[in-house]
């Protein structure tokens, strides 16, 4: 199968899936089980290996409605599944070689395997030359659901922004978690799940590729696109291509703004040196909710009273990137562009 074929194979699961979406489908099934089955099929072009992770739980400073925040407060514990693209083996005792000199990781890694299926890894296998399949990364939790919902919430948010915020923040000034706005589970830990994926998931990785791959990339989805871009703005130097799809602009009323307006104040030359370098992929749902709303409070930060929307994010970000950025808005709700913006990472990277 030639690159183009497999690319096309790929788009076409795309479009089947989308047609079979229904309205059921608009919020995610916060309590429906992941089917692993994948991870034990044969013939796919991949083998699977896991490891296990965990991170000590949240600290805080708040003192009000300290019981139901430590309710909240516990360790995360992470299960980590590595795809590794196979060619046969001339050793007898190993099952493949692996080759791969590219890795995708990808967050809500349960959800992710559950959406992809056999024909899909067997087509990327094939979609290009021997040494360039993919690795895959899906970076999940040890549960049996698709979703830790608590988890995430906290690993994939940012630490709040400061006004006197000028370098990137250290771990000893970001570790303090808070409550959601509106709701009581933490919200804050993006630094510390960062550094674990830097410290001790991608080692990891590496190890068992037996090489460190020259081109990284992450994928995340709400939440876990906000992720993406905190880390692209952040930590740019960490991945060479970030797939943030329907990035939760409107959490903490646009607090995510702040950070874009920091990583623009950069020097021209740092900026210039990113902007040719790293490459974005933005997709988005028709949801109004993951637009930066209008602040109507005199207190709201200057990025959030610019009621930044969805567009004109896209296209204000896509302007610096120039040629190395691209956006795409579907026709779907929310919950369904995970599944799609997945497939389009996969076909992209």
């Amino acid at each position: 199968m030639s690159t183009t074929q497999a690319s096309r194979s790929i788009a076409m699961m795309m479009a089947v899936l989308g047609a079979a979406m229904t309205p059921s489908h608009a919020k995610p099934d916060l309590t429906q089980t992941t089917d692993m089955t994948l991870l034990s099929a044969k013939d796919i072009g991949y083998k699977f290996v896991y490891h296990d992770f965990s991170a000590v739980a949240p600290k805080t400073s708040q003192q009000d409605n300290l019981a139901a925040i430590q309710a909240y407060a516990k360790p995360r514990h992470y299960r980590v599944w590595l795809a590794i693209p196979c060619q046969p083996s001339l050793s007898p005792s190993q099952e493949c070689l692996s080759t791969a000199t590219k890795v995708l990781y990808m967050l809500d890694g349960n959800a992710a395997i559950d959406d992809l299926d056999q024909e899909t890894l067997h087509a990327l296998s094939q979609a290009q030359s021997s040494n360039m399949a993919p690795a895959l990364v899906f970076i999940g939790y040890q549960t049996p659901y698709r979703f830790d919902v608590d988890a995430r919430a906290y690993d994939y948010t940012p630490p709040l922004f400061d006004d006197t915020h000028e370098q990137k923040q250290s771990s000893a000034n970001s570790s303090k978690a808070f409550q959601e706005k509106g709701r009581a589970r933490l919200n804050g830990g993006a630094e510390q799940f960062y550094e674990l994926i830097e410290q001790e998931i991608k080692p990891w990785v590496y190890e068992q590729l037996g090489n460190k791959p020259t081109q990284e990339a992450i994928w995340g989805h709400s939440y876990g696109g906000l992720f993406v871009l905190y880390t692209l703005f952040e930590h740019p130097q960490s991945y060479q291509q970030y797939f943030s799809a329907d990035p939760s602009l409107w959490w903490q009323d646009g607090e995510m703004t702040q950070y874009w307006q920091a990583f623009q104040n950069q020097p021209i030359t740092q900026l210039s040196i990113l902007s040719t370098t790293k490459q974005l992929r933005l997709t988005f749902s028709q949801s109004q909710q993951q637009d930066a709303p209008v602040a109507n409070t005199s207190t709201a930060s200057t990025a959030a009273v610019s009621g930044l929307n969805k567009n004109e994010f896209a296209n204000n970000i896509c302007t610096m990137f120039q040629n190395n950025a691209s956006y795409q808005f579907y026709n779907e709700s929310h919950g369904e562009l995970f599944t799609t913006s997945l497939l389009d990472s996969l076909q992209r990277f």
